[in-house]
């Protein structure tokens, strides 16, 4: 079995795992500085005397192709991670293992799952000093 495969879930499955977009956009971020470093470098070789110039355009150019590449991946990921949130937003009546975990009892999640969303509107009319006064009542 070789490395990539403990480390690579099977796609397109694993880009629904927040954790995993997250994981590959620091990959992508960091690997995306080093390629612009090296094309700087790159360039500034160019201008030595004597340097080789055919050779150091080539390097350049598949160093930027590679770049291109870097930055189409990490737009597709970053449109993965929003399409993935809207999801999980428009599906606010489905209750996940969190959720679970923390009811207590099997009449407690029919109670709240039987409950509409906390509206924007039910927000802003809350009194945070009376709800804190109730709650350290206990």
């Amino acid at each position: 079995m070789d490395a990539d495969n403990n480390n690579t879930p099977n796609l397109p499955e694993a880009l629904s795992s927040a954790e995993y977009r997250a994981r590959l956009t620091t990959k992508l971020n960091c690997l995306i500085a080093v390629l612009e470093v090296a094309i700087a470098k790159i360039s500034k070789s160019i201008d030595v005397p004597g340097a080789n110039e055919e050779r150091l355009q080539k390097i350049r150019s598949n160093l930027e192709n590679t770049l291109s590449i870097c930055h189409r991946a990490k737009q597709t990921l970053d449109r993965t991670a929003s399409k993935a949130t809207m999801t999980k937003t428009a599906d606010k009546h489905s209750m996940t293992a969190r959720d679970y975990v923390e009811l207590t009892s099997i009449d407690e999640y029919r109670k709240f799952r039987r409950m509409e969303p906390i509206t924007r509107e039910e927000l802003g009319s809350i009194n945070f000093d009376e709800l804190a006064r109730r709650l350290a009542e206990g």
